[in-house]
């Protein structure tokens, strides 16, 4: 097992709500119902924002739909104001000026919008939603088999090509040891659980 990748989500909004900053929506949602669009319920996108609204306490409806190109183009049209979406699929909206993008949800700035700051950068303390993609192993297979495929993989990351492409769906390689994603995804399963608790998301 190894984390190959790591995502975050990026918070857009149309134009015609008239916010430029987090803390702008933020107050804004405080006194106006507003609602946000994620690709689904239990995605990264409505998990983000139901964590950025317990921490920023406020309030926003959710609108869940399938995938985050259809949510990316309502929030287009202004059908909902709002969405935590996926970077690259809004990327060339927040390029043309159709949305106007407020903060990403990961620890760290993205690298196909820079200059946008993290959630934790415009004002909430402490909040970092970062997403992992991780490889895994048939459950058995010999340690040294593990060691030398993790290896390989790694090195494949680290290919300028490979690592263009990754960087342009704003994904970031990490290629981590099993013991470091064992770790990893213990306190992720500890942190969305409590936010998929509180929302109420169960398995159908």
């Amino acid at each position: 097992m190894t984390i190959g990748t790591r995502f975050s989500q990026t918070l857009v909004c149309n134009p015609a709500l008239g916010v430029k900053t987090l803390g702008e929506l933020i107050a804004k949602a405080k006194t106006t119902p507003l609602s946000y669009a994620s690709g689904g319920a239990g995605v990264p996108g409505h998990l983000s924002m139901e964590l950025l609204k317990s921490m920023g306490r406020f309030d926003m409806n959710h609108v869940p739909y399938k995938g985050p190109a259809p949510a990316t183009l309502d929030v287009i049209g202004n059908q909902v104001p709002c969405g935590l979406l996926a970077g690259p699929t809004v990327l060339p909206h927040v390029r043309s000026g159709k949305l106007v993008a407020l903060a990403v949800s990961g620890s760290a700035r993205s690298q196909t919008l820079p200059e946008v700051p993290t959630m934790a950068e415009a004002g909430i303390t402490g909040y970092a939603a970062d997403f992992t993609l991780v490889l895994y192993a048939p459950r058995g297979t010999p340690a040294p088999i593990v060691s030398r495929f993790r290896e390989a993989f790694v090195a494949a990351l680290a290919v300028p090509t490979v690592a263009e492409r990754l960087a342009a769906t704003d994904q970031v390689a990490v290629g981590s040891t099993p013991e470091q994603a064992s770790t990893q995804l213990a306190a992720d399963s500890k942190k969305w659980g409590e936010v998929a608790r509180r929302v109420g998301l169960g398995l159908d």
